[in-house]
């Protein structure tokens, strides 16, 4: 019978439902179970339409090998029987890009219903390398074996919750690994669909936000990975932030204009003041075009092909010994704010409350509680340290203005009134969100992690 040996080289990526206008066929209905499965390889039956076939892979990650055979229906009839418990039935559309490769979009029924994932095969690991995925692609899957389909037929989809958290069982060092890939993966997402939306904004925020919880997380591998490696995949991260930075930050400071004025009459050099704000954004936004930020995703394959699929041995406490290190910089952080109200410590501060929050997000699900109490804590401080930091960016912004003295005073006045009562919450949750001293913490940290 007819049979082939190739080695194989995919990457796969996660996709909304429900996709408008794809072209291509209707697809082929795919049912396919597994006879054998161990850390390395596979035994997989297939039923294709009208072809049945017996597949042995072995590896994982981009480049498998691949050895398939066609068998006869009496072969298939008296395997099939063996896969139970280990299947999965799916369509599967062949799309054309326009790269000139071919999209395999398969659209899973059954127990996986609501799920679909793409996979592009290349020629060679270079050309897999240089591929610019379409905007209705989106995080990237390779290398994830919990979305491997050989998983998905034993433990069926990954919790939504572990996305971005360690996954039961999962161990610490290598599930940050893959949060990290994760996270710059769906930045990477947000990113090309800024390129084609008619309002890039919210796609941005959320390109920063994912990134900003890449570093986070990156903080947590301290010790555990060469300082050379952590600092060149953090400074790629914060360069590619920096090119979203500047139409965020216009907005920002427009939105907390709004917000200090509220309903009371603002002096007449607002005004002014206002429509400069909207066309310093709508600047900024017109500087973000689909080949700036292309070129923006394409800087961040760097670190999702680092951490994709990545397993390292960790020892736990070093994660918690992290962890507790910006517990302890954050506590520092909060009573040098207290002494001294000065923004540059506030917004250090705010780092810090930050990294504390993204870092028992990730770890949570090995935690008690009392962590997560911590990290809802940590979250709220955040926001309020951030709205802080908005006020304190917005005063020197009125600094570089030209305006009367009395009316730049009045304005002075309602962004410093905003700030003193900002400055008090802030300071009062900062006691509840670090209530132990930083030894305690990283000891009941390590011990859960163990």
């Amino acid at each position: 019978m007819p049979s082939s040996s190739k080695s194989e080289v995919e990457r796969k990526f996660l996709v909304d439902r429900d996709l408008p206008g794809l072209p291509g066929p209707g697809g082929i209905p795919i049912e396919q179970g597994y006879l054998a499965i161990d850390e390395q390889s596979e035994v997989r039956l297939r039923r294709a339409g009208k072809y049945l076939t017996l597949t042995v892979k072995n590896g994982h990650g981009e480049t498998r090998q691949e050895v398939e055979v066609e068998i006869g229906p009496k072969a298939f009839d008296d395997l099939w029987p063996e896969t139970a418990g280990r299947r999965i039935r799916k369509v599967r559309r062949k799309v054309d890009l326009a790269s000139g490769l071919v999209a395999e979009l398969d659209i899973y029924s059954g127990n996986l219903d609501g799920t679909s994932v793409v996979e592009v095969e290349f020629e060679s690991e270079e050309q897999a390398l240089g591929f610019r995925p379409p905007v209705w692609f989106g995080r990237e899957l390779t290398g994830d074996q919990a979305w491997a389909n050989r998983s998905l037929a034993v433990a069926g989809k990954p919790g939504k919750r572990f996305e971005f958290r360690l996954r039961p069982g999962e161990e610490p060092v290598s599930g940050i690994c893959r949060v990290i890939a994760a996270r710059v993966s769906q930045a990477a997402v947000e990113v090309r669909k800024a390129g084609e939306a008619d309002d890039p904004a919210g796609h941005v925020h959320e390109a920063r936000k994912n990134l900003k919880k890449a570093r986070s997380a990156l903080r947590l591998l301290r010790g555990v990975i060469t300082d050379d490696e952590r600092q060149r995949m953090n400074s790629i991260c914060q360069n590619a932030s920096s090119h979203l930075s500047g139409a965020r930050d216009a907005e920002v400071k427009l939105a907390t204009l709004v917000e200090v004025l509220g309903e009371r009459r603002a002096p007449d050099a607002a005004g002014p003041w206002r429509e400069s704000l909207e066309t310093e954004a709508k600047g900024h936004r017109e500087d973000l075009t689909a080949e700036a930020l292309n070129e923006v995703a394409d800087s961040l394959e760097t670190v999702g092909r680092a951490f994709r699929g990545r397993e390292l041995p960790g020892n736990p406490e070093l994660v918690a010994g992290n962890a507790g290190r910006g517990y302890r910089r954050g506590r520092k952080a909060m009573k040098s704010a207290r002494r001294d109200e000065n923004p540059e410590l506030f917004h250090d501060w705010r780092k810090r409350a930050k990294d504390l929050r993204y870092q028992l997000e990730i770890l949570e699900t090995r935690l008690p509680d009392e962590f997560a109490e911590v990290r809802a804590d940590a979250e709220k401080l955040a926001d309020w340290l951030g709205d802080l930091h908005d006020f304190d960016v917005l005063a020197d912004d009125l600094a570089e203005r030209e305006m009367e003295a009395s009316e730049r005073a009045v304005l002075t006045g309602l962004i410093s009134d905003a700030r003193e009562s900002q400055v008090g919450d802030c300071l009062d949750l900062g006691e509840v969100t670090y209530p132990v001293k930083p030894r305690r913490f990283t000891n009941q940290l390590a011990e859960y992690l163990r």
